[in-house]
């Protein structure tokens, strides 16, 4: 049975989701003159979007591609947390995991786009620390849930307050002891991936990476470079680094081997929003499915490919995908 094949085995899986919570929000329109208060452009508004990003975009594409996402994160009693919540319950997801913390605001991101520019990009983070009582709580709620999930993703977006070093180390903790043998796949921040000791993989974007040893040349060497140190200084069993346009490198601590995986995209790229989302809930359900690493990233490479192809924030089901990746490799 190929690894496409396994993509198939995907249905009901479960996967363990802990992270940011985030509220995408896009406003479009037209710039009809300079505006008369500083020298910017004024934008007529023609329409605007809203989304749930971060781990809602995770577990939307978890819930498309045939698995059952279960959700743990903390949201404000706010319009977004509202909006968040109301979106979990439309797509029939568990919403038990979900905290609301009254003296936080949730994260939210508005980007601004005007005849196909990006103009302008405003983020809000958690506006306060959240406390060590909703911290306590959202543990216990994940101590709390059945044991039959296939793996754990951590997704760290850097927005604040939830993702303190202390968080991240007593979380491991109890992952570990909890859910043994459960493979952990983490997102991290540049700042803080070496707190995620001995998990299965650590995925960061390649430039990023270089960034985080402010490496400023883009060549092989220096890739190697930062990918050991991630890899050695973390002790996680395997490290991708991906990069949609050039080749990803993917590191295996026990083999002390890297793989370089050639570019798979075929087509123009209409957004780069939900890419890296992609990659994270493939590579959730190729280890709850016990696919190999290798294949398990070269799955998600290509989903990251076929998402990139499509408009901005759209979802697709397992089939869509197989056929997705038979197609490339029958044009190869």
């Amino acid at each position: 049975m190929s690894y496409i094949d396994k993509i198939k085995e995907w249905k009901q899986k479960k996967v363990l989701i802990i992270g940011d919570a985030l509220v995408d929000k896009y406003i479009f329109g037209y710039a009809d003159r300079i505006s008369p208060d500083a020298p910017v452009p004024n934008i007529k508004i023609e329409r605007s979007e809203i989304y749930i990003g971060a781990i809602g975009l995770v577990l939307q594409y978890v819930k498309s591609l045939g698995g059952i996402p279960e959700v743990y994160t903390v949201i404000g009693n706010d319009f977004e947390g509202d909006y968040f919540l109301k979106k979990i319950k439309e797509l029939n997801i568990n919403s038990s995991g979900i905290i609301i913390d009254e003296s936080i605001k949730t994260p939210q991101v508005t980007r601004i786009k005007a005849l196909n520019q990006h103009l302008l990009r405003l983020e809000t983070d958690y506006n306060t620390e959240i406390s060590e009582s909703i911290i306590e709580k959202l543990h216990k709620n994940i101590e709390s849930r059945n044991y039959d999930i296939g793996s754990i993703l951590v997704l760290d977006y850097g927005t604040g307050g939830l993702f303190k070093d202390i968080f991240i180390q007593k979380l491991l903790n109890k992952l570990k002891k909890q859910y043994e043998n459960i493979p952990i796949l983490v997102r991290p921040t540049i700042s803080n991936y070496y707190l995620y000791e001995n998990v299965e993989l650590i995925k960061m974007n390649l430039q990023k990476a270089l960034d985080t040893f402010s490496i400023d040349c883009c060549n092989e060497t220096s890739i190697l470079i930062a990918g050991k140190r991630i890899l050695n200084s973390s002790k996680s069993k395997n490290v991708l680094l991906n990069y949609l346009e050039l080749d990803s490198y993917l590191f295996f601590k026990d083999l002390e081997k890297v793989e370089k995986i050639k570019p798979i995209l075929h087509q123009p790229v209409k957004s780069y929003v939900a890419v890296g989302s992609v990659i994270m809930a493939t590579l959730g359900l190729s280890f709850a499915s016990n696919i190999p690493v290798s294949s398990g990233v070269r799955i998600a490479l290509s989903a990251a490919s076929l998402t990139a192809s499509l408009p901005p924030v759209e979802f697709y089901t397992n089939d869509k995908l197989s056929n997705y990746i038979i197609s490339i490799t029958d044009n190869k």
